[in-house]
């Protein structure tokens, strides 16, 4: 029984922290029409801000709320200088941009903050572990699924009960009526973006403590992204959620029964959905 709970919990920590990343390039591609290959560096830069403000004297709630605005704002300077130019060429321009962004932020991280991985401390009390249905679990991954829900429900709600968030939906589908109506798409960009970054930075602030911090730790991070919205379907958010959930949970199984070949029975999973479903789990990705 105790097994069965570290497994399950296990699984909804690590789909959870796949999903806020695939989210946050669903929400860029749905948008933008951007696919951002630099979405794994972005998280990375996310872990690598919480781990220098904690070091500064920040506590992990405070690095948890200000890296994020941090590397949205990193967001908003690379959607204006390297993505709006090409927005109105092919996909594959962007594509070559943002792969080639990705090595550079890489580069500046190592020039920064080293190649040595480093690893957070964190406050006493999230160190402890407490009784759950029979086995005895880390009070940090519990946070962590309190803090995957809170974003998932705050995003939510952004989008299906604010004006903005309904503008944000509105233009992923009909962006000429959004544009006919006078909203500013301009702005309708550089939010998508910012959003999308600073959903990145969330996952690599609350992962940095569960994994060590290096320069290329978004680089697994965007080829797992990669596998959701695969299975998920290209620019479906509810497909994203279901397939972060079996990635996560089949990755668990997988790690825990047959340790070496975990990554490949989640790639043989993404290859079946793609050959029967190539529209994702749900039927509502696109085709570029």
């Amino acid at each position: 029984m105790s097994t069965a709970v570290d497994i399950i919990l296990n699984s909804l920590v690590l789909g959870g922290v796949f999903l806020i990343v695939a989210i946050g390039l669903n929400i860029i591609y749905g948008l933008s029409r951007v696919m951002n290959l630099a979405h794994g560096s972005i998280y990375a830069l996310g872990a690598y801000a919480s781990a220098t403000l904690m070091y500064l004297g920040a506590n992990f709630f405070l690095a948890l709320i200000v890296a994020p605005l941090l590397v949205a704002l990193v967001g908003l300077a690379i959607e204006r200088t390297v993505i709006a130019p090409m927005r109105k060429r092919s996909i594959v321009y962007t594509l070559i941009l943002t792969y080639g962004l990705m090595f550079l932020i890489d580069g500046l991280i190592k020039y920064f903050w080293g190649n040595e991985p480093k690893f957070i401390k964190l406050p006493l009390f999230l160190q402890d572990t407490v009784p759950v249905l029979g086995t005895h679990y880390p009070v940090y991954r519990l946070a962590t699924l309190f803090v995957i829900a809170a974003t998932m429900t705050g995003l939510w709600l952004f989008l299906e009960k604010t004006k903005t968030g309904v503008t944000l939906r509105a233009a992923s589908t009909i962006p000429e009526m959004v544009s006919c109506l006078g909203i500013n798409m301009k702005l309708v960009h550089m939010g998508a973006f910012m959003l999308g970054c600073a959903m990145a930075a969330i996952a690599g602030v609350i992962a940095g403590p569960l994994y060590t911090i290096d320069p290329i730790m978004g680089h697994e991070m965007l080829i797992r992204s990669f596998v959701v919205i695969v299975i998920g379907g290209l620019g479906s958010l509810r497909g994203a959620v279901i397939a972060a959930l079996i990635i996560g949970a089949v990755q668990t199984l997988a790690e825990f029964f047959i340790t070496d070949l975990a990554m490949v029975i989640v790639y043989m999973l993404m290859a079946v959905i793609l050959a029967f479903m190539p529209r994702g789990i749900l039927g509502e990705g696109r085709f570029e």
